[in-house]
């Protein structure tokens, strides 16, 4: 039975960091604000390496979790890119 709940916790902490990294990097290209999109860019990448943790028993979970940490340092290029032009 714990293996089950193991599984399933695993699962939600890959798509968790998936998620945050998509919408930190949506926002970015969103708004016009370079802050905005490093604030949310370094706590999406935050909250993925917690995630990648929390999942790493799972390597496809995992994998979620890293995809969600790509996406928030694409953000923070975003910003530093807005800064820079």
């Amino acid at each position: 039975m714990a293996t089950q709940h193991h599984i399933a916790s695993t699962k939600i902490a890959g798509f968790i960091g998936l998620f945050v990294g998509v919408i930190a990097a949506i926002a970015s290209f969103v708004t016009k604000s370079p802050n905005t999109a490093i604030v949310l860019g370094s706590v999406g990448a935050v909250v993925s390496i917690f995630c990648m943790w929390k999942s790493r028993k799972n390597i496809d979970d995992m994998q979620l979790a890293t995809a969600g940490l790509f996406m928030a340092v694409v953000s923070v290029v975003v910003g530093l890119w807005l800064i820079y032009s």
